[in-house]
């Protein structure tokens, strides 16, 4: 894949169209590794661009390896990474953000700390070229995953979310941790083929949004594909392997962190 790195300010265009970058799956989880790193210097990095011109950040699902709003005790986890964006944010990079499978109950807290704006499970945004693009994390498109997608309906359920409010933290951390396992062990058992982003439902999806790009993750596999008529999907890297991306800076294309 081609890349390239982010404009130095010293060389932003003097027009105002904003820079949108698009980044997927950091599965950031407290501690200081490259991953965390990486992203932010990404935001440092933003943050000088943002001084320029108007900048925006798209995470396009799985910031987090967990992420449940009504726990204060994950807000002291991911510490140095609420105050890397929120940074950010008061440097004037402005910051949306998606559902993923690993994080799905963004509200308040959020909003007011780095003021995200929650875009769910999907959004459409139009690019500086006028071309309308489809944002969503990806996991609805695997449709042959047929038993993640019952897993996904019953952990995402009312009755669910409850009973976990309720456990006491030591309980739910172990959940957590259960269930991060149990997925992992169930992702590796599969067949690739299951895993994968069903390109004619990716193309419904398209057709159905009047989008003729659809950007996502989840797959932790980086594509490109055509799929015809003008439609285009493009997988996302997964941040947590790779720190890259895609920018909008005019035109879509993929970036990477310098010397990364």
């Amino acid at each position: 894949m081609n890349t390239v790195p982010i404009a130095n300010v010293t060389e932003v265009s003097p027009t105002l169209a904003p820079h949108r970058y698009f980044i997927a799956d950091l599965h950031l989880d407290g501690l200081n590794t490259p991953r965390s790193k990486h992203f932010h210097t990404l935001l440092d990095q933003l943050a000088q661009l943002a001084a320029a011109r108007p900048v925006e950040l798209y995470i396009i699902g799985d910031l987090f390896e967990f992420w449940y709003e009504y726990r204060g005790a994950l807000f002291d986890i991911y510490r140095a990474d609420l105050a890397a964006l929120d940074s950010a944010f008061k440097a004037g990079v402005k910051i949306f953000l998606f559902h993923g499978n690993r994080d799905f109950t963004y509200g308040r807290y959020v909003q007011r700390r780095f003021g995200a704006t929650i875009l769910g499970d999907g959004e459409q945004i139009m690019l500086n070229d006028s071309r309308p693009v489809w944002l969503e994390h990806g996991d609805l498109l695997c449709t042959a995953d047929t038993r993640y997608l019952r897993f996904r309906s019953f952990i995402r359920s009312f009755p669910v979310k409850i009973v976990f409010f309720l456990m006491p933290w030591s309980v739910a951390r172990k959940s957590i941790d259960r269930i991060r396992a149990s997925t992992r062990t169930d992702k590796e058992s599969k067949p690739a083929n299951v895993v994968e982003i069903d390109l004619d439902a990716a193309r419904r999806r398209l057709e159905s949004k009047s989008c003729r790009v659809l950007l996502c993750g989840h797959t932790h596999k980086a594509l490109s594909e055509d799929l015809g008529a003008g439609y285009r999907l493009i997988v996302l890297p997964p941040w947590c392997e790779q720190p890259a991306g895609f920018v909008d800076d005019g035109a879509l294309k993929p970036f990477a962190l310098p010397n990364s």
